[in-house]
């Protein structure tokens, strides 16, 4: 059969095409299918194709299959600007965000294309990156047991927190104030804990000002993840927070946090995500254990879905839940690694565990069937290397989520590596062409 083919001399039909006047509605479509990448490079084209960009990232319309990106503050770019580094085609993409100052806020997870973030004053903000869209939830003073203080001539300056006082060894379940300053810009603020109805001091803290200036119970409210992308309405955002590593959860568009505390034994989780297949979201505690939490009724019902693994508390754990079904636990391992002078806490060993819900175990593993796997403040995720042949199969890619080491050391460098499951090796990630030290807010997969 004789091929079909086309003689170079051939006219080029579209030489004489205008490509600015394509209708907007046309281009809006296009723009809505397109990678964060392309997108962006499209919109600098002319200046109509540069309106149908901005109209596009106001609505949005961005595709949710998007190449993995390391969102981070660019330390040669400004306050207000969002550097994406694009893990397939290693380029950087910049993007300016309304106030608050993206290097101003604390970056509390990443989930269906959008970052959670909150602000000085702890309050909770989603923000799509490529859109540029953002979303405010309800206010921390609206959390089951956070109060605002005011001074006595009635400005706000602080949050009381309840904080449960068997975690201080006391017999009784108690609630005691602990004292959060807001704003505050100093290096070592105080914590005050004392009984509120006594008003007697039980314990004074100071501790380093991550957990005051965004907020004690904020910066602790890590991981927080969605049930979906929260421009399609119905968007559920569940949250850890403090005392104690509990939940609490409210839907787009409500006027308060409500809190899943109550609810028997409720607390120390590590790691949260959302099945979009049975509607639940799912928990991983300290000591390993699993519990589904349903919030698709009129209150929340949580079971225990895996049994305890270790018998004491860790703060290392990660779930995920891979594209054929499995459920996965990741135990991060750390150290003290000297390096120039300076003492730094890094990952140096990650295990990979397949959870066994029917006989009730874990088993670890060093095979995702070519898939590559993002962990740390993100909702942790599964991409297959096929799509994206720039990734190394069969590897963990880290961002340092140590949360006690980074509100501790603010501005200290931050471990982002890919860990390969099969040999153990470590490579490091160092986005091109930037004088970052993706300190602050601490980077994220997206």
């Amino acid at each position: 059969m004789e091929k079909a083919s086309v003689s170079d001399d051939s006219p080029d039909s579209s030489a004489n095409c205008d490509w600015s006047q394509l209708q907007a509605d046309l281009l809006l479509q296009i723009f809505g299918t397109l990678e964060i990448p392309d997108l962006f490079s499209l919109g600098a084209v002319c200046r109509s194709w540069h309106l149908i960009y901005l109209e596009a990232r106001r609505l949005p319309r961005c595709s949710p299959n998007q190449s993995p990106c390391l969102v981070y503050s660019s330390g040669d770019r400004d306050a207000d600007t969002v550097t994406l580094h694009n893990m397939s085609t290693n380029k950087l993409y910049h993007v300016t965000l309304s106030e608050p100052a993206f290097r101003t806020r604390h970056v509390m997870g990443s989930s269906h294309g959008w970052l959670i973030t909150a602000d000085k004053r702890s309050n909770l903000i989603l923000v799509n990156p490529a859109t540029g869209a953002q979303m405010a939830m309800p206010p921390p003073e609206t959390m089951n047991n956070v109060r605002l203080r005011y001074t006595e001539e009635g400005v706000l300056d602080g949050y009381d927190v309840l904080y449960i006082s068997v975690l201080f060894g006391f017999q009784n379940p108690l609630f005691f104030l602990i004292y959060v300053c807001v704003g505050y810009m100093g290096p070592e603020p105080k914590v005050v804990i004392c009984a509120p109805d006594q008003g007697t001091l039980v314990r004074g803290w100071r501790l380093c000002l991550p957990y005051f200036s965004l907020g004690l119970f904020t910066v602790r409210s890590i991981p927080t993840v969605l049930s979906c992308n929260p421009s399609q309405g119905n968007c559920t955002v569940l949250r850890v927070q403090l005392p104690n590593n509990q939940l609490s959860y409210a839907r787009v568009g409500d006027a308060k946090w409500t809190w899943i505390g109550g609810k028997g034994n409720c607390w120390e989780y590590q790691d949260i995500l959302y099945n979009n297949n049975d509607g639940l979201f799912y928990g991983v505690r300290g000591e390993g254990q699993v519990d589904s939490i349903d919030l698709n009724g009129t209150s929340a019902e949580v079971k225990v879905i895996l049994k305890s693994i270790i018998s004491y508390q860790a703060h290392s754990r990660h779930i995920v839940q891979a594209p054929w079904g499995d459920f996965f636990q990741i135990w991060r391992h750390g150290k003290y690694n000297k390096e120039n002078g300076r003492t730094e806490w890094v990952g140096n060993k990650f295990f990979v565990y397949k959870i066994d819900f029917v006989e009730q175990k874990i088993i670890e593993t060093n095979n995702l069937q070519d898939h590559a796997m993002f962990i740390g403040f993100n909702n942790s995720f599964l991409l297959p290397v096929k799509d994206f042949p720039a990734l190394v199969p069969n590897s963990i890619y880290h961002t340092d989520d140590l949360l006690d080491y980074i509100y501790c050391h603010r501005f200290s460098l931050r471990q982002v590596v890919i860990f390969n499951m099969e040999d153990g090796s470590f490579i490091e990630l160092s986005p091109p062409s930037s004088n970052s030290g993706l300190n602050w807010p601490p980077p994220v997969w997206i």
